[in-house]
């Protein structure tokens, strides 16, 4: 039986694990409650809390479910999208930011053979990411002698001015805590090689980068010779009730070149 990669899923199991307890929690104090207590305020309060909880797990669980189903198939279509809008011709080193369990920056090595890739990460909570899962995937992917995996923050990477030629990051940029996430964006072009080409997938909203068209001004305004911006990926459906950022949502894509 061939050994399959383990990419994860972007709704963390912890998130899912928690809402089913904290609902079977509060079914079990409202059943006990109501046992003790003939009042009926009490009993519809309790109903109401116990509902809302129910909702909110039924709502993890199908997040879990749906994101993760035909083998993580809604990520892969993300994944193709950003890669399809990285305009690389795959020499030299490219750096994915955020790599999760390197779901990217394998399939950068994949479909550019003499490319080197390195997959940075902190590797936090509450996602179920790591190093090993990392390096384990791109054993099992044909790809470890091209790949590395190092940990490093976002915000303050440990490589050179210019030292790659391409840069991508993967529905990253929002979940880090920074009071200006175009500082995010700045510090992943420092590195990035003249003429180089990157590609940022993420919940590019308001709730996070203010306004957008002031945010791409400011952008193109860094001496790039290339900026353009997707504003929606048609080509993924992603159900309605998943929209909300930080969940999915409908991801956007900032792509050029240096």
């Amino acid at each position: 039986m061939q050994i399959k990669p383990n990419y994860g899923n972007w709704m963390p199991r912890r998130i899912l694990i928690g809402s089913l307890i904290v609902f079977l929690v509060s079914l079990t104090l409202s059943i006990i409650i109501s046992y003790f207590s003939n009042n009926l305020i009490i009993k519809f309060i309790l109903l109401l809390i116990t509902g809302f909880f129910f909702i909110v797990a039924i709502y993890f669980t199908y997040a879990y479910w749906f994101i993760g189903k035909n083998d993580g198939a809604l990520q892969k279509q993300f994944h193709h999208e950003l890669i399809n809008h990285l305009h690389w011709d795959g020499q030299g080193k490219a750096l994915d930011i955020g790599t999760g369990n390197g779901p990217v920056a394998i399939k950068l090595a994949k479909k550019y053979p003499s490319a080197q890739i390195i997959g940075v990460d902190m590797w936090v909570k509450p996602w179920s990411y790591s190093k090993v899962t990392c390096e384990k995937n791109a054993e099992i992917e044909g790809v470890a002698n091209r790949v590395i995996f190092r940990k490093s923050s976002a915000l303050e990477l440990p490589f050179k001015d210019r030292e790659f030629k391409a840069v991508v990051s993967s529905f990253v940029f929002h979940a880090i805590r920074v009071h200006d996430r175009k500082l995010l964006i700045k510090e992943a072009l420092r590195v990035l090689k003249e003429d180089g080409a990157f590609a940022f997938l993420d919940f590019f909203s308001n709730e996070f980068y203010g306004d957008i068209p002031t945010l791409i001004q400011e952008i193109t305004s860094w001496d790039l010779k290339e900026v353009n911006y997707l504003d929606s990926i048609d080509s993924i459906h992603v159900p309605l009730l998943l929209r909300k950022d930080t969940v999915v949502g409908r991801g956007k894509i900032l792509y050029g070149k240096k």
